[in-house]
């Protein structure tokens, strides 16, 4: 075989083997599109190669000229291919493309006519040569320079994209951009193939293909997925390796954290010690410069296969829900302790009315001994609330969980049904069966979550006199308390929200936070409460609790 025949042969088989070879590394590539794209790219070009091969050793014209036709069929596939990959990797999702069906239709044609060449002569004649060495020659026509020069036109896109891009990330894209600028060499020798003796009129391109892949997915794979993750990234993001060294971060990241600089290969613990605190288990970091801005840190490991290269960390600005957090925060924990203060001082005064009440026992007859029973029961009750409200507000903020005892049933709702009685003379308060006389998991608050049931359905209601109907059922693990009443109602669409926070009906004289209120207490209590419509009307409020052991 001739010595530039092989060459030319060793070149274009040398590259779709590279091509084939590097298409199972590919596919390990976690992203989606960029994985699919380059597989594209890799095979079509593995083909083109394989067809210039194929056309080189033919022992016939005719496979000489069908292999020809595969090679450059698939050199066109190649160029869709290879924007495809483009745009994925550079996050413009391709399937997202404007007129894609168009450009789809479009694509199919030119294949199509190259396909089809031996019928109508549009893009290449053949003939004998033995110039610079024995082969079928190529003979051009003025349709293959257009879609040649179509091809460059649609690489130089993608070419751009690729370049926007490793210039939008950190400072470690170089050895990226000179396998970028090698890949594009060979296009030269497509262009003076005409003019230089010892090269035939071929597209030399799967060279620079091959070796791109080469490059990307040995050599420099880490660098190439690290560039991906990072600059698609908008918030500052930064890509660490499996032993915590920086391999790549943005210009988003370098622009609030400079430490970046010039550091990557270097520990992120050295690089800034208050986001690699956060690495396991992200939270929020302060960065401080002229102002103080406040960022989310999150996290997201980087596989290729089954072994684990890094992570990409993520750091979203959160400055706005951070400050308001704070001052929430600090607001809360004003109330909490101007809540303190009131209730030490309730207690300071009950104590005190308790103390004269006492010594007023002696000096009452009896009609007023009853009158000062009820006002020193009352002051105790109001020491007990304080006493458990106190509890219920540590649970709440966390500071400790509400310590559950068994309470009885039976004692308490009676009690907050004698209360209510009082209080709404005007409304019939009737019990359907016997209270239990059983103990439910609760705390003394308990008696808020009755008491604010039993008042609402008197005081929502839009009849003379009121009825309302307590009822309970015990089950082997549970009770259930029913207080119905045959006011106006609940509508459907107000159930859902009844009880959040402020929500009341449009008539509602209360504030809207007696049923956020019973809601909070029974699920502190591991309970459940909902309400369901009454029959013939209103609404019935059902509380389930658990069963003290």
């Amino acid at each position: 075989m001739d010595g530039l025949l092989l060459a030319h042969v060793a070149v274009f088989a040398v590259s779709a083997v590279l091509c084939a070879v590097s298409i199972p590394r590919a596919l390990a590539i976690q992203h989606a599109d960029t994985r699919w794209g380059l597989v594209g790219l890799l095979g079509s070009v593995g083909l083109w190669a394989a067809g210039y091969v194929g056309y080189l050793v033919a022992p016939t014209n005719a496979l000489r000229e069908a292999f020809y036709i595969l090679g450059f069929s698939f050199a066109f596939v190649a160029v869709g291919a290879f924007l495809y990959f483009c745009a994925a990797y550079t996050g413009r999702p391709p399937r997202r493309v404007p007129y894609r069906k168009t450009a789809l239709a479009a694509f199919a044609v030119v294949v199509g006519l190259k396909v089809t060449n031996p019928l109508h002569e549009f893009y290449f004649t053949t003939e004998w040569t033995t110039t610079p060495f024995p082969h079928l020659a190529v003979v051009h026509q003025p349709a293959y320079w257009l879609i040649l020069g179509l091809s460059y036109a649609l690489t130089a896109v993608g070419f751009f994209m690729l370049l926007e891009r490793f210039y939008r990330t950190g400072t470690d894209s170089r050895p990226l951009v000179v396998l970028l600028v090698l890949t594009g060499v060979p296009a030269l020798a497509t262009t003076l193939g005409e003019e230089i003796d010892w090269l035939l009129p071929l597209m030399y391109e799967p060279p620079g293909v091959a070796l791109f892949a080469v490059g990307v997915l040995f050599v420099y794979a880490r660098r190439f997925e690290a560039i991906r993750l990072t600059s698609n990234a908008t918030d500052p993001a930064v890509f660490l390796d499996a032993d915590g060294r920086v391999r790549d971060y943005n210009t988003a990241a370098l622009a609030i954290l400079p430490s970046l600089d010039g550091s990557v290969g270097a520990p992120i613990d050295r690089v800034n010690d208050l986001l690699a605190a956060e690495l396991d288990d992200p939270g929020v970091v302060a960065v401080e410069d002229d102002t103080t801005r406040y960022y989310q840190v999150s996290t997201a490991p980087f596989t290729a296969g089954d072994a684990r290269m890094g992570q990409l960390v993520t750091l979203t600005d959160v400055t706005d829900r951070e400050t308001y957090r704070r001052q929430l925060e600090s607001k809360t924990e004003q109330l909490e302790a101007l809540t303190r203060v009131v209730r030490h001082d309730i207690r300071n005064d009950m104590t005190v009315i308790t103390g004269w009440g006492e010594t007023l026992r002696d000096h009452v007859d009896d009609d007023g001994r009853d009158a000062l029973d009820r006002v020193l029961r009352t002051a105790d009750h109001v020491v007990d609330v304080t006493d458990t409200v106190g509890e219920f507000l540590d649970a709440l903020s966390g500071a400790a969980s509400l310590d559950l005892r068994p309470v009885s049933l039976h004692r308490t709702l009676t009690a907050e049904l004698a209360a209510v009685r009082e209080s709404h003379p005007d409304a019939d308060y009737a019990v359907e069966g016997a209270i239990p006389d059983v103990d439910v998991r609760a705390t003394g608050l308990l008696s808020s979550v009755f008491r604010n049931l039993l008042e609402n359905a008197a005081r929502h209601s839009d009849r003379d006199t009121p009825s309302v109907t307590v009822s309970c059922t015990e089950r082997d693990d549970t009770v259930e308390i029913r207080v119905a009443d045959d006011g106006p109602g609940i509508p459907d669409a107000q159930k859902s929200r009844l009880f959040d926070r402020g929500e009341k009906g449009a008539a509602s004289p209360g504030s809207g936070i007696g049923l956020y209120l019973v809601q909070t207490l029974v699920e502190q209590f591991d309970g459940t409460v909902h309400v369901e419509d009454n029959d013939p009307r209103g609404a019935v409020f059902v509380v389930e609790l658990e069963r003290a052991v």
